[in-house]
């Protein structure tokens, strides 16, 4: 039994004629008509039943359609998959993120990635930026794309910048902070901070908070939530908090660090061989940042 026997036997049944078939696979009526004598050879059972020049499957050869069908795609996927390795797209990718960039970003890249690398299976998480580096190191993930910690320890992990995003200390527009005219760190020390929190090999932890009153979560998007709530002050990229910022809901501190850029980009082990995927998304998030930094 051969591919192009379940091809030919699944195109004559869709034509309901040899001559048909024939004319659409751009072969003759004979090489159709062996192919198919063979096909029913080789499995033992008259597949379709033959009147002039039309045909019609016979109940095995109606019972068999689908499973016909099922193994052409099996046999494409196949084919598939062994022409992208060859050109160098993975089968399979583990991806960790931070949420520095906005939902809707990686919603439209995840839709892109499915049309565009079919046959890759793609994992994707989200952690908070300090997890990121050893999850990579570990060969829990194949690569991360977070914001990069300025203090680069972990071994045989290498960083590639893709862009800067900008972060901000920020509050409710009434909150006490907000209405200082000049705040000074004794300031954000003296009041809620929301920081980030993440798990290291030892325990639950809150990433270099500068107050020692503070309440840490995963995410940033829930600091940016905490802060709208009132809940206290916190320091959060720009990008998610752009149109709060606008509305006049959220405002930035005026305190003399309270806006910096920070790196992001791609995180990956030193020996990992870079594939068409992990390029092409690592493009396509430069290209975001290029565009929202004009």
């Amino acid at each position: 039994m051969k591919i192009s026997q379940i091809e030919i036997f699944l195109q004559i049944c869709q034509c309901g004629s040899i001559a048909e078939a024939a004319r659409k696979l751009n072969k003759s009526r004979t090489t159709v008509s062996a192919a198919l004598s063979t096909f029913e050879d080789d499995l033992g059972v008259q597949l379709l039943k033959r009147s002039g020049n039309k045909v019609q499957p016979t109940d095995i050869g109606e019972a068999i359609n689908n499973d016909c069908e099922r193994l052409l795609m099996i046999a494409s996927d196949i084919q598939n998959r062994c022409s992208q390795h060859l050109d160098g797209v993975e089968s399979a990718l583990r991806i960790a993120r931070d949420d520095t960039l906005p939902e809707l970003l990686w919603r439209q890249l995840v839709q892109q990635m499915s049309e565009r690398f079919p046959n890759t299976s793609i994992s994707i998480y989200v952690a908070p930026p300090p997890e990121l580096e050893q999850m990579v190191q570990q060969n829990i993930i194949d690569v991360a794309y977070s914001l990069l910690p300025g203090d680069h320890r972990v071994s045989r992990v290498n960083h590639h910048e893709l862009g800067q995003v900008r972060m901000m200390s920020v509050a409710r527009k009434a909150h006490p902070l907000s209405r200082l005219r000049k705040v000074s760190s004794s300031d954000l020390e003296r009041y809620t901070e929301i920081a980030l929190a993440y798990v290291d090999d030892e325990s639950l932890k809150a990433a270099t908070p500068r107050s020692s009153n503070f309440i840490a979560l995963p995410f940033y998007e829930h600091l940016r939530d905490a802060v709208l709530d009132g809940a206290g002050w916190s320091y959060v990229p720009a990008l998610l908090i752009n149109d709060h910022l606008r509305e006049g809901t959220i405002t930035v501190l005026k305190h003399s660090k309270a806006m910096n850029w920070q790196p992001y980009g791609e995180i990956v082990d030193s020996n990992t061989q870079r594939g068409a995927v992990i390029s092409w998304l690592s493009d396509q998030l430069e290209t975001y940042l290029l565009e929202a930094n004009r």
